[in-house]
């Protein structure tokens, strides 16, 4: 298998939270009012965070069960193919199985400036986030069982960067499937207790740009544009995934 890189896609947006969004973090360092499951939190600022894994890792299982993937195990998807879809976009070809690199990279995302001010201002026990009490009802003896998790609450928004590298005619059709996986992501949910109402995300997008192998060479202005910190202040025209995703 001959590869030949093209160029990259940059697909750069918001992730914004339409109800409370759980992703769990280490309990050992966070032992505030009783919480039983804190969030994950950037050591450097307190702040909650999506993990880029977190992120690419459901859009990966929602996409293999949408396409008939799973193995009765349950474990990643993988295969011998060089050309099969899911492997060449996300990775995971079987060793020495000359598939190539992974294509799509998931940056971690990280709160907006506006979120972070709003943040700031919540009237709640924890920092940055909301205590979310539940209860399970023992059915026989009707003995309660409370427990607390922490959510990040809704209207947060979270920046986002995702990387699809091209080498091939066969890598620009399987761009779709990362929109495929996204308009999934986006019915389904992210993080824990999906099935309780957590997690109900959307996405947002600036323009997509084709970063050339003559952009990286030259450094020129679309490149540059491309690196440059994306103006979150500006985005009332930015896309929702149904427009973005038939460009």
């Amino acid at each position: 298998m001959s590869l030949k890189f093209k160029k990259n896609i940059v697909l750069r947006g918001q992730i914004e939270t339409l109800t409370g969004l759980h992703i769990g973090g280490s309990k050992e360092k966070l032992e505030i009012g009783g919480v039983d499951s804190p969030v994950i939190r950037d050591p450097n600022t307190s702040y909650p965070f999506i993990p880029g894994s977190s992120l690419k890792g459901k859009m990966r299982m929602l996409l293999e069960f949408a396409m008939e993937k799973v193995t009765a195990k349950g474990d990643v998807y993988e295969s011998k193919n060089p050309d099969d879809e899911i492997c060449r976009v996300f990775g995971n070809f079987e060793k020495g199985t000359a598939g190539g690199p992974t294509r799509l990279v998931v940056r971690d995302a990280y709160p907006s400036k506006q979120t972070i001010k709003m943040w700031e201002g919540l009237d709640s026990e924890l920092q940055f986030t909301e205590l979310k009490p539940e209860n399970t009802i023992n059915r026989l003896t009707s003995e309660a069982n409370p427990r607390f998790l922490e959510r990040v609450v809704k209207g947060s928004f979270f920046n986002l960067e995702m990387i699809y590298s091209v080498y091939d005619e066969k890598d620009e059709e399987n761009l779709k499937l990362v929109y495929q996986a996204l308009r999934l992501l986006e019915h389904s949910g992210l993080g824990g207790s999906i099935s309780r109402g957590y997690g109900r995300i959307k996405f947002r997008f600036t323009e997509p740009l084709d970063v050339s192998v003559e952009d990286y060479k030259t450094g020129s202005a679309k490149y540059a544009k491309s690196v440059a910190p994306v103006s979150e202040e500006n985005n009332e025209g930015w896309k929702s995934l149904d427009q973005i995703s038939t460009i």
